[in-house]
């Protein structure tokens, strides 16, 4: 006999009372594993909502296909009493640009997608820079020969063409002027003919000037750009280019480069014509604002930039600007230094009308210059 209190049980009603403990209990075991699987997807979509990071596996299926592997072949002199070694890899950085910025290389690689559906890849254009032979290699492994198109004047970018032994997918370009800095972005590459390579990171400053030309206004990144990434695409999260990968600089970890997806409509334009890309002139040289000329100038913060000497025959000297103008908007454009006004004005076309806020002494005024053709 078992009991439980003062009452006394058989073997029967024991096996009753466990049958009734047992069917409470069922339900719990079956639906717990659902309840929880609900909670786990709930809480995957919680997150994502609240700007966590989900998985990219689709978005990496969908855009890697763009990309191919380009490598070259050059004819180099070589100095016969010193062994060369074969560089296999070619991954301009900031360093390697002003100490050796002719290096010897028997073998080059790097990056590129397709543009359209014709064969039309874009890729840095010092990765083709001096070849004899251009080799891309699909994502589907086809091996194949291209020729370059166009080279853009202001900015390393080439356009090359193959004939595609089927169907390509294309990259959708995106628009480069509204990423804002902490937007989340995938770098893709096909470096060394390994297959394509992805790193994610965020977009960690935009309009950063490098000194590597006027027309320097580059997306700085924390994506790691690997070597023979250069030339290949900075998505984001829609999947839409909005660079293209560039530089590095050798000595800082997680710091790297792409060309805006701005500059590729005049890249692509160029196969289409043989006219060079004609940009907007003003014809000044300017002096940026720093503390003391803005306390000068009644400034509670620097902005805009002076015209330190207006050019002759000019758009500017024809719309009256003199120097010691300062130029703070155009357009409605707030213009945060000099290199700000030099690439909004050359942004513009010869002809159009811009007009600019200038102060001058302490009083503001409105100036309509007509833009200028940029002389070679």
């Amino acid at each position: 006999m078992f009991g439980f209190g003062t009452y006394p049980m058989t073997w029967k009603a024991l096996f009753i009372r466990f049958l009734q403990c047992f069917l409470l209990l069922v339900p719990i075991l079956v639906l717990q594993p659902a309840h929880m699987a609900g909670a786990q997807e709930m809480s995957r979509k919680t997150a994502a909502s609240a700007g966590g990071c989900p998985d990219l596996i689709d978005l990496i299926k969908n855009i890697t296909p763009v990309v191919v592997n380009i490598s070259i072949e050059r004819h180099v002199l070589q100095n016969t009493s010193q062994p060369q070694r074969p560089v296999r890899a070619h991954q301009r950085s900031l360093q390697d640009r002003f100490k050796n910025p002719d290096r010897l290389q028997n073998d080059s690689l790097g990056s590129g997608f397709f543009c359209d559906a014709q064969g039309h890849i874009v890729t840095n254009a010092h990765v083709v820079e001096g070849a004899s032979k251009i080799v891309v290699t699909l994502s589907s492994g086809r091996v194949l020969t291209a020729t370059v198109v166009a080279v853009h004047p202001k900015v390393d970018l080439a356009l090359l063409r193959i004939t595609p032994p089927h169907a390509v997918q294309k990259a959708r370009i995106g628009d480069s002027t509204d990423i804002q800095v902490g937007q989340w972005v995938l770098a893709v590459g096909n470096p060394f003919g390994l297959g394509n390579t992805v790193t994610v990171g965020i977009v960690s400053g935009k309009g950063r000037f490098l000194g590597l030309g006027e027309d320097d206004n580059f997306i700085q990144t924390d994506a790691s750009i690997n070597p023979g990434n250069s030339g290949g695409p900075l998505f984001n999260m829609a999947g839409e280019v909005i660079g293209v990968n560039t530089a590095i600089i050798a000595s800082g970890k997680g710091i790297g480069f792409a060309i805006p997806a701005s500059y590729l409509a005049e890249l692509i334009n160029m196969r289409r014509t043989d006219e060079p890309i004609v940009r907007g002139w003003l014809g000044i040289y300017v002096d940026d604002v720093d503390e003391r000329k803005a306390k000068d100038l009644g400034l509670a913060t620097p902005r805009g930039t002076v015209v330190d000497e207006v050019l002759k025959s000019t758009p500017a000297d024809n719309a009256g600007l003199i120097r010691g103008d300062l130029i703070y908007d155009v357009d409605g454009t707030t213009i945060r230094d000099g290199r700000h006004l030099s690439r909004v004005v050359s942004g513009a076309k010869p002809g159009d009308v811009l007009r600019m806020k200038v102060m001058r002494g302490k009083k503001a005024r409105s100036v309509d210059v007509v833009i200028g053709r940029s002389p070679e």
